[in-house]
Formats: structure tokens, C-alpha cells, sequence
């Protein structure tokens, strides 16, 4: 069965036309349908429509477990992250029809050869992740992104070079999880802990070498929230 069958069974499970399903999730009725003839694999509304149609987004994505996810899997399980051998590989094959390349964030130099820095996105650089994991965490593919862990101060929970996957749809603070942060051109991976008059607390699960900071989330020199860590690479 490809995705679109199983978009199309979904919806009819929903007790939907492909108008109202089309609308539901912010797309056209022929973006629909060429979806569900297979016509496209636009995988960045898989995640809506498994919620619209009250159908597990895991087996909208890739086709395994069943169709209608258990209580416990709806209700998104444990609320902790969960960890996985290495699900992302980088480019050499054909994307298969349940995978998504994401965008990479990296520290790049300004031109000026000042030794400044600055957090983007690495054009043309992307890495693979499986719809699956995405759909489980109830992330939206054109919101996740990559990048690559450096240094010692989240160890021993993110080894150094490990990648993590990040949800830009989430920036609100969370206390405990962690966030990839762009700090004065710095990409740093931090816990964070909400304080009064609009300060934060980064910690460091390696805290012994790094000891916690407290910063203002306001001013030029602030740090910025890319998103929520939700995802990262195992190290045996």
C-alpha cells in the first residue's frame, strides 16, 4: 500500500471528501488528489492529516503497526525523549517514499575574517530522517532541521558529533528539555529553565565542567531559541 492509499483510506476512515480534507490541513483539492494518486510525495502534511483523520501518523508515514494507534500511542506516550540507533544518513541514494531530507544548521564565519560567527542553515546540505520518527513526535517535516552536536557539555546524554533533530515549531520554553540555541553566532545545546522577568536558565547535563548560566531573553546579546531538540544519535 503507498502513502497515497493510506491517505486515502484515512480519509475515508474520517468520513472525509478530499475538499474537506484539503481544507482541514491548509492545502488545494488537486494537491490532495495528485497525493493520494501518487502523483506527488509531499510528505510535509502527513502529520496533519493523520490528526485530522484520527489515524496513527506513524502508519500514515511508512505503512507499518495499524491504522488506528492505541490510547496510549495517540496520546503521545511517555513525555520523555526518546532515544534511537542512527536514523539519519546523508545523501548517495534515492530518498525512499518514507524518508525527508532536512535543511542543517551549522556556525559559519562572517566574511569579514573578523573570527565572528553566525548559526545558518548550510545551503544545499541536508540529511535524511525517516517520516516515521517525525510523525511519532508529532513534528511537522517542514519545521525539523539538523545539525551536528560539538563538545563535551551535554555528556554523557549527546555525545560530541552526534546529530540531533531539532523542531522549530517549538520555541517556547519547556523547563528540562533541551534546545538547540544560536548565542552570539554560537550553536549551542542546552537545557533550559524558565525564570521570572523574562531570563532563562542553560544547563548543561555535563555540569561539572559547565557550570549553569542565566541570561535575559531580551537585548542584541540574547540567546535565540532555533527550536526544541527532539532527537539525537546514539553513541555505543
Amino acid at each position: 500500500m503507498t502513502i497515497g492509499d493510506r491517505v486515502k483510506r484515512a480519509r475515508k476512515h474520517a468520513g472525509l471528501n478530499q475538499r474537506e480534507l484539503a481544507k482541514a490541513i491548509g492545502i488545494t483539492q488537486p494537491s490532495l488528489s495528485e497525493l493520494e494518486r501518487g502523483e506527488s510525495r509531499s510528505s510535509a502534511y502527513l502529520v496533519q492529516i493523520a490528526s485530522v483523520c484520527g489515524v496513527d501518523a506513524s502508519w500514515l508515514a511508512t505503512g507499518s503497526g495499524e491504522m488506528l494507534a492505541s490510547d496510549a500511542r495517540r496520546a503521545g506516550g511517555s513525555d520523555e525523549i526518546e532515544l534511537h540507533n542512527t536514523e539519519v544518513v546523508e545523501g548517495g541514494f534515492p530518498l525512499a517514499p518514507d524518508e525527508v531530507e532536512l535543511p542543517c544548521f551549522r556556525e559559519v564565519e562572517f566574511s569579514a575574517g573578523d573570527g565572528r560567527t553566525q548559526v545558518v542553515e548550510n545551503g544545499g546540505h541536508t540529511m535524511r530522517f525517516p517520516l516515521a520518527k517525525l510523525a511519532a513526535r508529532s513534528v511537522s517535516p517542514e519545521n525539523a532541521a539538523c545539525a551536528t552536536a560539538t563538545g563535551t557539555s551535554m555528556m554523557p546524554t549527546i555525545a560530541d558529533g552526534s546529530p540531533i533533530a531539532i523542531d522549530k515549531g517549538t520555541r517556547h520554553i519547556i523547563d528540562g528539555k533541551i534546545y538547540a540555541l544560536d548565542h552570539g553566532g554560537m550553536l549551542r545545546i542546552k537545557r533550559l529553565y524558565k525564570l521570572p522577568l523574562g531570563r532563562v536558565r542553560l544547563v548543561s547535563d555535563n555540569s561539572d565542567e559547565y557550570p549553569e548560566e542565566t541570561h535575559s531573553l531580551m537585548g542584541p546579546d540574547a540567546p535565540k531559541i532555533i527550536g526544541r531538540v527532539f532527537w539525537w544519535e546514539v553513541f555505543d
